[in-house]
């Protein structure tokens, strides 16, 4: 007897999510209900249209949130931690906005790094290709000679050394994307503890992930006070979302300290997790009573000191490329010279 087998839902890939979340964001802001505003756009983004409505539509019999609905549309925790917290604070129009504003960055940088990296990659690839057509017809030939001309021990091996140093870089590069990988997966499956204090020790990535964390906190936190719920409530409720395991795990961590009458500035200094001048900010909007917007000022802060970073590093990868790229040139110049010129000595 065969047991019925559950089909999965079809993958709904929408084109332009930028301006999806830019123009649900519009729809929302003129009155449109949700789900209204999703049956308007999902002909212009989605070329699945008729598995789209039905997957709507079963969610909404169910009784699922927005975040649900924009979980099966493709979209990513990154999008699904706001919207779910937006349906407390009940600002989901201004969360979206903000929301799509990011995605287009985040789309803009992955773009230009796109750009930046397929040439020098594109011309490191050949180069290997080149080197390779070397190693194969010009190096044995040029050994054979001088084989033939020359007695004794004879240094050859230099040619083929130089000649293979766009292998080291290809396989460095392997190796480290493949690490990455590997270190991701594993990092994982560990407790939300152990995954903060590993990226905490790595050099570069803990200045990144520190801005990030404080720019989500400060974000969302910031929306929830400036919407009139309480500060006790609001890291309630960040420590209750579903789409965010670490600032789930710093929201509950600060809100352990808040309820025994520490302030928040306090409680996040004491943490030691997210960026080193928050506990001063929050301290100041703690004195003027205004902490839900300064909360959201110190959170496009954040992201303009990511962005900032980002384009430093943006910046360095190209160059750094082509200088590898040079060094190659240069190794095969030395590879293809020097053999000659010992040949010449030894005529």
């Amino acid at each position: 007897m065969l047991l019925p087998s559950k089909k999965k839902p079809p993958k709904i890939h929408l084109r332009d999510r930028s301006r999806f979340l830019e123009r649900l964001a519009v729809l929302l802001t003129e009155g449109y209900l949700l789900p209204t505003a999703l049956v308007l756009l999902l002909p212009i983004h989605s070329k699945n249209l008729e598995a789209a409505d039905a997957g709507l539509t079963s969610i909404l019999k169910s009784g699922g949130n927005s975040a649900e609905l924009l979980k099966f549309l493709g979209f990513k925790d990154g999008v699904l931690f706001p919207v779910e917290i937006a349906e407390h604070h009940g600002r989901l129009s201004e969360s979206l906005q903000s929301i799509a504003k990011n995605y287009g960055r985040t789309e803009e940088v992955q773009t230009k790094l796109k750009n930046i990296l397929i040439y020098p990659v594109s011309l490191l690839g050949f180069t290997s290709l080149l080197f390779l057509f070397f190693r194969m017809n010009y190096i044995p030939n040029l050994t054979e000679l001088m084989t033939s001309l020359q007695s004794g021990d004879e240094s050859g091996g230099m040619p083929a050394y130089l000649l293979k140093m766009p292998d080291y870089f290809i396989f460095s590069m392997a190796v480290f994307v493949t690490g990455s990988f590997i270190f991701w997966r594993i990092l994982k499956m560990q407790r939300i503890q152990v995954q903060i204090n590993w990226l905490l020790r790595i050099p570069v990535i803990k200045n990144y992930i520190r801005l990030y964390w404080s720019h989500l906190l400060s974000r969302e936190l910031g929306t929830l006070l400036h919407s009139g719920i309480s500060l006790q409530e609001s890291l309630h409720v960040l420590s209750e979302q579903n789409h965010h395991g670490v600032i789930r795990f710093i929201a509950e961590a600060i809100r352990s300290e808040v309820v025994t009458g520490q302030p928040l500035s306090v409680a996040v200094e004491r943490l030691g997790t997210l960026s080193n001048d928050m506990p001063a900010f929050l301290q100041h909007g703690e004195l003027t009573g205004f902490l839900g917007k300064e909360l959201i000022l110190y959170s496009e802060v954040q992201m303009e000191a990511i962005e900032q970073q980002t384009q430093r590093w943006l910046k360095i990868i190209q160059p750094t490329f082509f200088i590898i790229i040079a060094a190659c040139i240069v190794a095969a110049y030395l590879a293809i010279l020097l053999p000659m010129y010992n040949l010449v000595h030894t005529i």
